[in-house]
C-alpha cells in the first residue's frame, strides 16, 4: 500500500492536486471572515463561529471532495490507465490507495480551516476563551461527513469515464444538503443524506436575535448533541465504502 501511495504521489504532484484544494479552502476562509465584525457579535464570536460554520462546511467540502476526487481519477481514465493498473495490482487495492490518498488531502484542508478559524478567532479578539472542547467536536463532526461525502465522490469519479457524472452527483447532493439545513424538522432525514449531516451535527443554536435589534439581546446555546445522527452516518461511510469498493471491482473496464 505504501508503494501505491508513492505512486499517487508521483502521478499528481504536477497536477497540483493539494495546491488546488488548498485555493478552494482559502476561497472558504475569505468567504467566512469580514475584515470585522460588531461588539454586540464578538462577545460571543466563539460560538457563533461554532454555529456559522456547518453552513459554509455544506457548501465547500462537497465541492472540495469533487474537486479533488475528479483530478485524482481523471488521470486513470485517460490512455486506459485503470486497464494497465488492473494487470499489476488487485482492484481493491488500487480503490483502496487512491481513496486513502484523497481523503489524507482531505483531511489536511480540514484541519487548515479549523485551526485558521482559531487563529483568526485570537487576532479579531473574540471574546472569552476559546470553547476548545466545542472546537474538538466540531472538527469531527465535520471530518465525518466529509469522509462519507468523498468516499462517494471518489467512487463515482473511478467508475465513471465521463466526469460530468461525479460533478452533477455533487453539484445535486450539495443543493439538498444546503436547503435541507433550513427544515431542522426533518432530522430523521437528515441524518440519512449524506451532504445533510452537517446540519444534523450541528449542535449549536442562536435564540434572541431580531432584524431590528440583531445581535444585540441574541445569545447562543449549545443543544443536544445527536449521536444517533452521527453513528448512523459511520455506518453509511463503512456502507459506502464497502458497496463503491465491490461495485469497482466488478465494472468492466
Amino acid at each position: 500500500m505504501i508503494k501505491l501511495l508513492k505512486c499517487e504521489f508521483m502521478k499528481t504532484r504536477r497536477r497540483y492536486v493539494l495546491l488546488s484544494a488548498l485555493a478552494v479552502t482559502a476561497v472558504m476562509l475569505c468567504w467566512i471572515y469580514p475584515d470585522n465584525y460588531k461588539e454586540d457579535f464578538l462577545r460571543m464570536a466563539w460560538m457563533g463561529s461554532l454555529y456559522e460554520l456547518p453552513l459554509v462546511n455544506s457548501i465547500f467540502m462537497p465541492l472540495l471532495s469533487v474537486i479533488v476526487a475528479s483530478r485524482l481519477c481523471d488521470i486513470e481514465h485517460k490512455g486506459n490507465m485503470l486497464r494497465q493498473l488492473a494487470v499489476s495490482q488487485e482492484r481493491g487495492r488500487i480503490y483502496d490507495a487512491k481513496l486513502i490518498y484523497g481523503l489524507m488531502i482531505m483531511t489536511v484542508c480540514v484541519l487548515i480551516s479549523w485551526a485558521m478559524t482559531i487563529a483568526f478567532g485570537y487576532h479579531a479578539d473574540f471574546g472569552g476563551a476559546v470553547p476548545i472542547k466545542l472546537y474538538i467536536l466540531y472538527l469531527l463532526f465535520t471530518l465525518t461527513p466529509t469522509a462519507a461525502v468523498y468516499i462517494f465522490q471518489h467512487t463515482a469519479s473511478l467508475c465513471f469515464r465521463n466526469q460530468a457524472v461525479a460533478f452533477f452527483s455533487g453539484v445535486i447532493g450539495t443543493f439538498f444538503g444546503v436547503c435541507s439545513m433550513f427544515l431542522p424538522q426533518l432530522s430523521t432525514l437528515r441524518s440519512l443524506f449524506i451532504w445533510s449531516c452537517y446540519g444534523a451535527l450541528d449542535f449549536v443554536g442562536l435564540f434572541g436575535w431580531s432584524k431590528e435589534n440583531r445581535y444585540k439581546f441574541a445569545h447562543f446555546e449549545v443543544m443536544g448533541i445527536d449521536w444517533k445522527a452521527f453513528a448512523i452516518l459511520v455506518l453509511i461511510c463503512i456502507a459506502l465504502y464497502i458497496a463503491g469498493r465491490e461495485f469497482f471491482k466488478r465494472k468492466e473496464l
